[in-house]
């Protein structure tokens, strides 16, 4: 059962959009005839060869979003979270029986539970690539959870596995725990970083030509998030239902930090170090090694005098 039987016809909603153009081109490239529909009045340049482009805005029903719907085998909602969420009654009466519908959210709770509640008869399966869409699938992670799994799920699984490394959880409920780690407290704490020097009114022209590693690293992964997409962060910042619980543990840890500093213990800060140190368990000095390689590598972005 290879994707080539079962995903012959795929459509991909928000196919101008990052994650969009990420699946349309491993469909389209596993052999799927790919339908493209998004807001766009134009589609990218990399897409207009892969397959037939509507300019429809899904979150509204419309004769032609059903005409590209009713005959596919799969559907991929390559939305944020509101527009899916709108999206999924008119979504759900298009496509026929069996069909695959995936969503590629970066929080699952409040989608899943809309889509098992509607009770249609297809297949669910929820996806979320955890890098940056133009990175491409190789070498990097999927988290997946299989809401109502079957033969189109286990073909568009399988050939995920042929080209990145997918980890499969229990339930939206598991996936949105683990994010909350992943993501929400990741996203949170270079954020804070940003906002402690603006809040220090920091001049990085002046601070830049001494920067250690570590300082360049915190705001390179700051100048990542500030040019990615705002809604996604936001997204996975406010509909994680785990994400206060995740910030909380930031809050209080930056709390700890700050009693220990001035508490009259030399080794208060020591100990809170190694109390940090510890869900490194035995991964340690192997990431260690790679912070060095890491670090090595970066470069100072000395302004011009």
């Amino acid at each position: 059962m290879g994707s080539r039987a079962e995903l012959a016809h795929v459509v991909v909603i928000g196919a101008a959009g990052a994650v969009g153009r990420l699946f349309c081109g491993a469909l389209a490239d596993a052999g799927s005839a790919v339908r493209l529909v998004d807001v766009a009045p134009t589609p990218p340049a990399e897409l207009r060869e892969l397959g037939s482009y509507l300019t429809r805005d899904a979150c509204t029903p419309s004769p032609q979003l059903d005409a590209a719907l009713v005959d596919v085998d799969c559907a991929v909602l390559a939305l944020p979270e509101a527009a899916a969420l709108d999206a999924l009654p008119h979504v759900l009466a298009a496509l026929p029986p069996g069909a695959l519908l995936v969503d590629t959210l970066s929080v699952k709770t409040p989608f899943a539970r809309a889509a098992l509640a509607a009770g249609a008869p297809i297949e669910l399966l929820s996806l979320n690539p955890m890098f940056a869409p133009a990175l491409g699938f190789a070498g990097h992670a999927v988290l997946a959870v299989e809401l109502a799994s079957g033969r189109r799920s286990d073909a568009l699984l399988a050939l995920l596995r042929e080209l990145a490394y997918v980890v499969t959880l229990s339930d939206a409920a598991a996936h949105d725990r683990a994010t909350a780690a992943l993501q929400v407290a990741t996203h949170a704490s270079v954020l804070a970083f940003g906002l402690a020097l603006a809040q220090l009114d920091a001049d990085l022209d002046a601070l830049l030509p001494a920067a250690p590693p570590p300082f360049l690293a915190l705001l390179s992964l700051l100048a990542r998030i500030a040019d990615g997409a705002p809604q996604t962060y936001a997204d996975i910042q406010r509909a994680n239902p785990f994400a206060l619980e995740a910030r909380a543990a930031l809050t209080d840890a930056l709390s700890r930090l700050d009693a220990s500093a001035r508490d009259a213990d030399p080794h208060a800060v020591e100990a809170l170090i190694a109390a940090a140190a510890a869900p490194l368990g035995a991964h340690r000095e192997a990431l260690a090694a790679q912070a060095a390689a890491l670090l090595a590598r970066l470069e100072r972005p000395v302004p011009d005098r």
